[in-house]
């Protein structure tokens, strides 16, 4: 991707040096704005005074003050941008495909506009693809952020044990698989990173996709619900379901066929054959977490 490209080009040639001020590090333009938006503000606190207004320079020296921080925020964050863009481990980006990045690809390389609105509160405004300007606070920077942890990490280590509990004798996972995975996706909205990213090789989206692609292709399947908000589990168990039959598969390969009709025996070392119950008890662990 060209955008991901210049992005990291941009961080590895940093046009300004470490010890930068919070003024200086969003290009030229804003540069400018910042220093003649301070430099008003100085002129009059040092007016106010010589009148001995110290009251309403008092309230100018506040929004000197809130600038500053504002902008020292700011640097803050364009530094965690970075860091988590291509800066963790092996230089990955750490940035769950669930975030829309496009303002923050611009923003960072100094491709956004910084103003001042009511209350002195910096406006940070990007012209989109859609040629659609869109503003941001300082505060609204990070709202939509999702950074990836150790979800996959957590997801494959109980995989595996499943896998090795299969090839015993045991009839039952040593946990409760529907409550686990629950309790995985609603942390932290880790859902966000199980609906878009690659979770042990597979990315849930393109084979949810190629399950339904024969409703898709007809129509039958509106577009929200196929907008990954559309899988919160809150609201929907299709994400839950995913997750969950990949760990009994692991733990009995041949869960699926057995789930969608099949009598066929396991055939995997040590395996007992799953009984209809076990099918029933699973499907009824499902049900309690239908949405309300």
């Amino acid at each position: 991707m060209a955008e991901d490209k210049y992005v990291k080009k941009y961080f590895e040639n940093l046009p300004y040096g470490e010890k930068a001020k919070s003024s200086e590090i969003h290009g030229k333009r804003n540069q400018l704005v910042i220093n003649d938006f301070i430099a008003n503000l100085t002129k009059q606190y040092d007016a106010l005074l010589a009148v001995n207004e110290k009251g309403k320079a008092k309230q100018i020296s506040g929004a000197i003050r809130n600038i500053s921080k504002q902008l020292d925020s700011l640097k803050n964050l364009k530094v965690d941008f970075a860091t988590f863009y291509g800066g963790g481990v092996g230089g990955k980006n750490l940035f769950s495909n669930y975030t829309d990045l496009t303002w923050d690809r611009i923003f960072w390389t100094e491709g956004g506009f910084i103003e001042f609105g009511p209350g002195f509160e910096l406006l940070l405004t990007c012209l989109m693809p859609s040629n659609q300007p869109l503003t941001k606070r300082v505060m609204d920077v990070t709202e939509n952020w999702v950074i990836k942890g150790d979800e996959e990490m957590r997801y494959m280590q109980l995989h595996q044990q499943l896998v090795k509990e299969g090839q015993t004798a045991a009839k039952h996972p040593s946990f409760d698989i529907d409550w686990t995975v629950d309790n995985m996706l609603i942390n932290n909205d880790a859902w966000k990173i199980f609906v878009s990213d690659k979770i042990g090789g597979i990315y849930f989206l393109h084979e949810y996709l190629q399950s339904v692609q024969e409703d898709f292709r007809a129509g039958n399947i509106p577009d929200e619900l196929l907008h990954p908000d559309s899988f919160h589990p809150e609201k929907d168990v299709r994400l839950h379901q995913f997750y969950a039959d990949r760990l009994r598969a692991a733990f009995d390969p041949n869960y699926k066929n057995i789930r969608d009709g099949s009598t066929a025996n396991s055939t995997i070392k040590g395996r007992t054959t799953m009984s209809q119950e076990e099918i029933q008890e699973a499907d009824e662990l499902m049900s309690r977490i239908q949405p309300k």
